[in-house]
């Protein structure tokens, strides 16, 4: 599973995920870099590992191939552009 937007929300929705034994999140993407450093730090941590990639384009992370599912939670006016990419 991928994350896009790593603020209040996708941060609080990521700790749900995390507890998901069904889920593994392999990447996050965000523009700044201290929330981006958070949710790679918080990912790796649960892992025991240093394997989540993070992303400052959302486009790199859509295009993995070992992802399922991403979690989208940017601003409104992203939703669209990002979500049809995922397509």
């Amino acid at each position: 599973m991928g994350f896009i937007g790593m603020g209040k929300q996708n941060m609080g929705l990521l700790n749900g995920f995390l507890r998901d034994t069904s889920v593994r999140v392999v990447g996050v993407c965000e523009v700044d870099s201290n929330r981006r450093t958070a949710a790679k730090q918080r990912v790796d941590s649960k892992y025991g590992n240093r394997d989540c990639a993070s992303y400052v384009d959302f486009r790199e992370l859509l295009q993995r191939e070992d992802i399922d599912a991403v979690c989208i939670a940017t601003p409104d006016h992203w939703h669209a552009v990002q979500t049809i990419a995922a397509v």
